[in-house]
């Protein structure tokens, strides 16, 4: 099956990059997956990097990223950044397969997986609450190639719109993609778009680092995480919330990358390890509200 990820040059730069090539490794130990990296920017040795690796790399970009830098220049649109919005190229690009795995890059494939039922559109599993199927996580989705093209333009219509009606700040790709296909989406099995906030799963396919990534599971143990803006306590109170899932696919992940990438695996056992440390002292009565969101 073809497995399509996207990133743009400046996210390669940093921690995303390290996570898509860690993906890019556990993708080659599970077999079954040709790798299709979707790519914003100049080349680099990030893109020579997933070459070596067998992966496919398309330069592209958003059909609508006139109007994303219109309303950028306006002040009344800021995306994420620009390599989110490329899953949505998908249909446009691939022509040989009906059906396709898209994940984020920050995701470890655990065990092979065989999907054969084609998705009305597309399957997806929830977002915090693993039985909240009223919106649904993008991070991994499998698509319906034809049936996505067919309503492509139809979507990148509403999408232009949104972004020049300055529906906020966080209006992204994934919120786009719950609005228009609002009620027509397949449920995927939440084993394979599985949270370390969930817990320990011997059946998960796909681990995705949903919130909190590695250098966040390294850094709150060691006291250097920045607790001291929003977005920087939510992802700790997560991590708190849900501290021996961290700490469970932290050694799961450490055992398991050994053969695949073993500086990640490494990594990883030095998180656990400091996440054990870390348990007893950190802060009293995590809230875990955000377990129950949608």
């Amino acid at each position: 099956m073809r497995w399509y990820f996207a990133i743009d040059e400046r996210g390669a730069e940093g921690g995303t990059g390290v996570s898509a090539k860690l993906a890019v490794r556990s993708a080659a130990a599970i077999g079954g997956l040709e790798p299709v990296l979707l790519y914003y920017g100049a080349k680099t040795a990030f893109t020579a990097w997933m070459e070596a690796a067998g992966a496919t790399v398309i330069h592209t970009e958003p059909r609508f990223l006139p109007a994303i830098r219109a309303g950028m220049a306006a002040g009344t649109y800021r995306p994420h950044s620009i390599g989110h919005w490329l899953r949505l190229n998908i249909p446009l690009i691939e022509q040989r397969d009906d059906m396709v795995l898209y994940t984020d890059c920050d995701v470890v494939f655990l065990r092979a997986f065989d999907w054969r039922e084609m998705p009305k559109f597309l399957a997806a599993a929830p977002e915090f609450n693993p039985a909240g199927w009223g919106y649904f996580n993008g991070g991994v989705m499998l698509l319906n190639v034809p049936a996505m093209r067919a309503t492509y333009d139809a979507l990148e219509q509403r999408l232009r719109a949104a972004i020049a009606a300055n529906l906020a700040y966080n209006y992204d790709d994934q919120v786009a993609l719950n609005d228009f296909y609002k009620d027509n989406w397949d449920r995927l099995d939440p084993i394979h778009n599985w949270k370390p906030y969930w817990g320990a799963n011997p059946r998960a396919t796909i681990l995705h680092f949903h919130g909190p990534k590695l250098d966040a599971l390294e850094s709150i143990p060691a006291g250097t995480w920045q607790r001291n803006n929003p977005d920087g306590a939510f992802l700790a109170n997560m991590v708190d919330a849900a501290i021996d899932g961290y700490i469970a696919w932290c050694m799961v992940l450490g055992d398991a990358l050994q053969r695949a990438d073993l500086p990640m695996a490494l990594r990883f056992h030095n998180a656990a390890s400091g996440l054990i440390r870390y348990k007893p002292t950190m802060p009293p009565n995590p809230d875990r509200s955000f377990l129950q969101r949608t």
